[in-house]
């Protein structure tokens, strides 16, 4: 059994009316590997980023070796041994490994000595295996190395002790992603701890010694090795059981989910509206995240989409958006090829998004709550060479759909808005516009159970009105109870489509994980 070096007491993070992280407890002992799990939005990257000082928290307390930590930040964790490598990589592309190394140390008051530190990260590169050209500029080396860097930039303080790896194996080839979990049972052997956070799950059984899992911000269950523990187990407690789902939900989707079959026209999968064939999608890096691929959606179709998180969500939202182009293969819609349509062309079509980051890509600084109706919202009339901001106001408060989401006030400018806030915007200004392809991703994050009743109805109410749907959401429940087919991203692939009616969640689950042959 190791020595404890961090504690955490009932955790708690809060952004504006949502809350990130709730009374989180758990300890961290040297020479164990620690795997976070869930799904996309439960709060893993949050619960790090407190761990590591970037968040202040805003309840409950934090120990390292015993001693509470009142005032913290990175350089205190630092101090006291912790180190981060984050998803994004905090690097300058124009200076060589080594200067970035360089910049990483405390080197107050200091001459950058090019020799002794050579000879201290090639010792760490050869004890690690971590192969990097020390005088190679950054911007010519591959992910991998770039990954290397940022490691060696945490080892280069002696203090450090933990070690918080932030979805390390998104940038990796599969070659690279063995190499690299080898190197965290190397970390472990040298008594490092390790806090790793990864969506695929097989990653996970392989290394962890702990799986803690997270869901809605709050830790739900923990396995340990010595009791063992499956890939299917795990998903189980990510997604959780439809006896797991709150009293309030469960009525929800009772009554939503009570003849559904019945609301489908007969031949709705003769007549789709929306036509994907072989297909592939590149994601940032240029590697193909969903390949040769095929799927359609029909009018008065909702058809969900399921997957662990980072399997190809946001870039296929992107792509139908006309925001991240097509790799290959082809996109009809009622029969025209949009393959090379731009984003204006796909909004005159009649296409519209929900973005899984409203705050990200929904919101534009300044701008009140109705000036971002009149983007791609409201038909509003004209006054002279401007617009009838009266007529276009009397519209917006007399809707029913602003009116049922709870859209704040339509003159307050919507970046002083919480998250849960710009989300019913950004989801109200979609709906107004009766598009006839709606791509919802997460529309229900953040929300409360009446907003969250709200959007649901919505989607019903646009499926009976024949707009086509693909809904994208972290929750399998959620899936199962509004879905009228459900396809399923994984092993850059799409799976399906499945009737939800001849489907349970495990079942959807194995796709999940594994995939399946059709």
């Amino acid at each position: 059994m190791g020595n404890v070096i961090m504690r955490a007491e009932n955790l708690r993070k809060v952004f504006g009316d949502f809350t990130a992280n709730d009374g989180i407890s758990f300890e961290i002992e040297t020479g164990k590997i620690y795997a976070l799990a869930g799904e996309n939005g439960a709060g893993k990257s949050t619960l790090m980023k407190m761990l590591y000082g970037v968040y202040k928290i805003d309840g409950g307390r934090l120990f390292l070796d015993g001693e509470e930590m009142t005032k913290y930040n990175p350089s205190v964790a630092r101090e006291k041994g912790i180190g981060m490598v984050f998803q994004d990589f905090r690097l300058v592309p124009a200076f060589t490994a080594l200067e970035n190394i360089f910049l990483s140390t405390d080197h107050t008051g200091e001459i950058f000595r090019k020799k002794e530190l050579r000879k201290k990260v090639k010792a760490l590169s050869e004890q690690y295996s971590l192969h990097v050209n020390p005088d190679e500029y950054v911007w010519r080396l591959d992910l991998g190395q770039r990954q290397h860097i940022e490691i060696l930039k945490v080892l280069m303080n002696e203090n450090t002790r933990i070690l918080i790896f932030d979805e390390p194996t998104s940038v990796l080839s599969p070659n690279e992603i063995d190499a690299f979990l080898k190197l965290l049972t190397v970390f472990r052997d040298n008594g490092f701890a390790i806090l790793l956070i990864t969506h695929k799950i097989h990653e996970i059984v392989q290394v962890a010694d702990v799986v803690h899992i997270l869901r809605k911000g709050k830790l739900v269950h923990t396995f340990y090795q010595e009791e063992g523990f499956s890939e299917r187990e795990i998903v189980t407690k990510m997604i959780g059981d439809q006896d797991q789902v709150e009293k309030e939900e469960l009525i929800h989707v009772q009554a939503v989910f009570t003849g559904k079959e019945d609301t489908l026209p007969p031949d709705i999968d003769d007549r789709p509206i929306l036509t994907a064939k072989a297909i592939t999608i590149r994601d940032d890096y240029g590697r193909p995240i969903i390949y040769n691929a095929d799927f359609s959606v029909s009018p008065g179709m909702i058809l969900g989409v399921a997957g662990i998180s980072g399997n190809g969500q946001r870039e296929l939202t992107e792509m139908l958006y006309g925001i991240r182009p097509l790799s290959s293969g082809k996109l009809t819609m009622d029969g025209e090829d949009i393959s090379n349509f731009s984003t204006r062309q796909r909004l005159d079509l009649g296409i519209r998004i929900l973005s899984e980051d409203p705050i990200r890509d929904n919101l534009v600084p300044g701008y009140t709550v109705l000036e971002h109706m009149a983007i791609s919202g409201f038909t509003y009339k004209k006054k002279g060479p401007m617009i009838d901001w009266n007529d276009l106001k009397e519209q917006v408060e007399e809707c029913e759909e602003i009116k049922e989401l709870k859209v704040p006030d339509v003159s307050r400018k919507a970046e002083k808005l919480s998250g849960g806030n710009i989300q019913r915007m950004a989801f109200a200004r979609a709906v107004i516009a009766h598009p006839k392809l709606f791509i919802a991703s997460y529309p229900s994050r953040g929300l409360d159970i009446a907003t969250v009743s709200a959007v649901h109805e919505t989607l019903e109410r646009l499926k009976r009105e024949g707009t086509a749907v693909i809904f994208i959401s972290e929750d399998l429940n959620e899936l199962f109870m509004m879905s009228d087919r459900l396809i399923v991203l994984s092993e850059n692939s799409i799976f399906g489509s499945y009737k939800p009616s001849e489907f349970d969640s495990q079942m959807i689950g194995e796709v999940m994980l594994k995939g399946v042959k059709e």
